[in-house]
């Protein structure tokens, strides 16, 4: 595999910030951002639900819809003023959220009647390029590998952590998807339990491998797009209209278990499903993005796979989850998965 470097950097509010790259980054740091609060957020059990809802007030004042000029994940040493970055380039970066919904300094809050925790784990940030209008569906394909090898490096880390039990990036696309800054950029959510979506594929997952069992109708009736080692495929169970997924055609839990050929063919996967998307709606497509993965990094039934959910109806209609799906749990679909597909291919090949 291509050789790519990891800097360690200490910024002044003591918060670590990690450069990846082709080239080693040895750049002195420009002006940085003041010192702000530290968010203390904390968890309570919702009986209803049986499952944790976690409250971090901080989050109502982080930054929204800046002008370019004024985007604080664009290089500060560029700009007249300074951002999270303090540097004039970079290639990738990664550091802790301002707003975070979990971290190390989650303290308890008291509520008469409910069992409540401190939100302890992390919130982290990766920007996948100094230029401020990039996107996966443009970048070289070495620059989407770094990104792949990014995201392992944060599993890989943060999974060392005795109070974190999940790990998940993600990606959202689009103000339809509550994006507040335009530049390209995800998050990684390492929590302290295991959400109830992970936990429900992890108790399918020890029962059969239900991907496996279904990939030769994936293969022939659903796919999208596929190559020697990954098939992207709308799911025959879709939620959304136009939801895509990605997954290796043999059974491993994470990225972290990829081979060269195995990460360049996923890297050349994730970026025909972007592309494909915005070549259908001719437009950047909003989209959900997240990787799921096993809670271990050893773990042989558990199947990785990436789901992609665009907030659609049909066409570019938007997509509310309304009564049904809010209220009930229960989707209402206008259009057969078969026929998603159909569409689908002729943009994402």
């Amino acid at each position: 595999m291509k050789k790519f470097y990891k800097r360690k950097f200490l910024r002044n509010d003591r918060k670590e910030l990690l450069l990846f790259g082709y080239n080693d980054h040895t750049e002195e740091a420009g002006q940085q951002l003041d010192i702000t609060n530290v968010a203390k957020p904390h968890m309570r059990w919702n009986p209803s639900q049986e499952q944790w809802v976690t409250y971090s007030a901080g989050r109502k004042n982080r930054t929204s819809f800046p002008p370019k000029e004024y985007c604080p994940l664009c290089p500060g040493s560029d700009l007249n003023f300074p951002t999270e970055i303090p540097f004039s380039n970079f290639e990738i970066a990664v550091f802790p959220n301002r707003w975070a919904s979990f971290n190390s300094l989650g303290e308890n809050y008291n509520v008469n009647g409910l069992i409540t925790k401190p939100s302890k784990g992390a919130c982290e940030v990766i920007v996948y390029s100094d230029q401020h209008l990039d996107t996966v569906a443009e970048m070289p394909q070495d620059k989407i590998e770094l990104l792949i090898h990014t995201w392992i490096d944060r599993y890989i880390e943060l999974m060392k952590v005795e109070e974190i039990k999940y790990v998940l990036p993600f990606e959202n696309r689009g103000e339809e998807c509550g994006v507040t800054l335009h530049h390209p950029h995800g998050q990684i959510y390492a929590y302290p339990f295991i959400p109830p979506v992970i936990e429900k594929e992890v108790n399918a997952f020890n029962k059969k491998n239900f991907l496996l069992e279904i990939i030769e109708d994936l293969e022939n009736k659903y796919y999208v797009y596929k190559n020697d080692h990954f098939i992207a495929f709308v799911p025959p169970y879709a939620r959304y209209a136009y939801e895509v997924w990605i997954m290796p055609k043999k059974q491993m839990p994470g990225p972290w278990k990829f081979d060269k050929d195995e990460l360049g063919a996923f890297a050349k996967c994730l970026q025909k499903v972007v592309k494909g998307y915005d070549f259908f709606l001719k437009k950047k497509c909003p989209y959900i993005m997240g990787l799921h993965s096993s809670p271990h990094l050893n773990d042989n039934k558990f199947h990785f796979h990436v789901e992609f959910y665009p907030p659609l109806r049909h066409g570019d209609k938007p997509k509310i989850l309304a009564g049904s799906e809010s209220m009930a749990g229960v989707f209402i679909m206008d259009v057969l998965p078969e026929e998603s597909a159909e569409i689908l291919r002729e943009f994402m090949q």
